[in-house]
């Protein structure tokens, strides 16, 4: 069966899917990087501001700092320790540097036949400081939105929008439209231009899995899946939280119809996160490190790679130590049937 892979990427998202049918997806990029670095690279990666990224956890005084945000995943060796040498689509959720870190390298040692990305205007100014990214990846990025690139090819897909390749993987796209993104290029903010995607690999019970990952999603894209898909998103089994589980302002009603089994929060300081907003149970990439999900048709197993976290999780809830899956390379945690 499937498997995802939600990876502790210092700051933003990467998730990896290794479907059924063979194909890999890739959502989104950040802290990749090759063996071989630029005068830039070096550049960006001894600056204050990519150093301060390390020590931003900033855990609550209510909870354990299991320290990952110190040891972040690298993509890039991350599918090579998986045997990965092609990625069939790479989905950009979103324009923001924190989904596009290592772009570059990224289609350098691999292969990658095919670009989901969005028709936005976003620009970002060379005198920006680039915020602790490289501005070579911004460049390449670019290159790709405005076709510069005839191969892999560029595919701008919206809501309601039907391929066989990704019905056969369980993929249905929520969000967004172009009147979303029309809204987000005018404002220009782009968070409610995210891919919202609903992932329902099928079950025992001849049902399906409801595995909704969300980008950086924010009200007028609820506003519109509430309104289009409402069905289709209650009840669901595990979320991917939108905009890592920050706590923005935003208006959370859309959980209540959303009612999430699971939720994962991505990279973002500790305090910064919206714990209470969400119902149990949550897990953090800067606390769990990576964390795994192998989909089974009757049950789905949840693994992470700190053994502190999965021990602790494991003991306040009165269960056995976690047990150590070598293939995985992570500790099992729980189930889900």
């Amino acid at each position: 069966m499937s498997k995802i892979h939600f990876l502790n990427v210092l700051e933003g998202d990467c998730n990896i899917i290794q479907h059924d049918s063979g194909r890999i997806s890739v959502i989104d990029v950040s802290n990749a990087y090759n063996d071989y670095d630029t005068a830039e690279e070096i550049k960006v990666r001894n600056s204050e501001i990519r150093k301060n990224m390390y020590l931003r956890t900033q855990v609550p005084t209510n909870k354990k700092d299991y320290k990952q945000k110190k040891t972040p995943d690298n993509p890039i060796q991350y599918l090579k320790k998986l045997k990965i040498n092609s990625i069939f689509r790479f989905i950009i959720t979103h324009p923001d540097m924190d989904h596009l870190d290592g772009i570059k390298d990224l289609f350098d040692e691999f292969s990658i036949q095919n670009i989901w990305d969005t028709c936005n205007s976003k620009g970002i100014s060379d005198k920006a400081n680039s915020g602790g990214y490289n501005m070579d990846d911004w460049k390449f990025y670019k290159k790709i939105r405005d076709t510069e690139y005839k191969e892999p090819k560029r595919l701008t897909y919206y809501a309601t929008n039907v391929n066989d390749y990704y019905n056969q993987d369980y993929i249905q796209i929520l969000s967004p439209t172009p009147e979303l993104i029309k809204h987000c290029n005018d404002k220009e903010n782009w968070n409610d231009s995210s891919y919202v995607l609903l992932y329902t690999p099928p079950k025992a019970d001849g049902g399906n899995w409801k595995i909704l990952l969300a980008g950086d999603s924010e009200d007028k894209t609820w506003e519109y899946i509430l309104n289009n898909f409402e069905e289709e998103v209650k009840n669901i089994d595990i979320l991917f939280a939108p905009h890592h589980g920050r706590d923005s302002g935003r208006n959370y009603d859309f959980l209540a119809t959303l009612n999430p089994t699971i939720t994962l929060f991505g990279n973002a300081s500790s305090k910064h996160l919206a714990y209470n907003s969400y119902p149990e149970i949550r897990i953090t990439n800067n606390q769990a490190g990576y964390i795994i999900l192998d989909i089974q048709k009757d049950k789905i197993s949840f693994y992470v790679k700190n053994y502190e976290f999965a021990r602790d999780f494991r003991n306040n809830r009165k269960w056995s130590d976690p047990t150590f899956d070598k293939i995985l390379d992570a500790y099992h945690i729980f189930d889900i049937s």
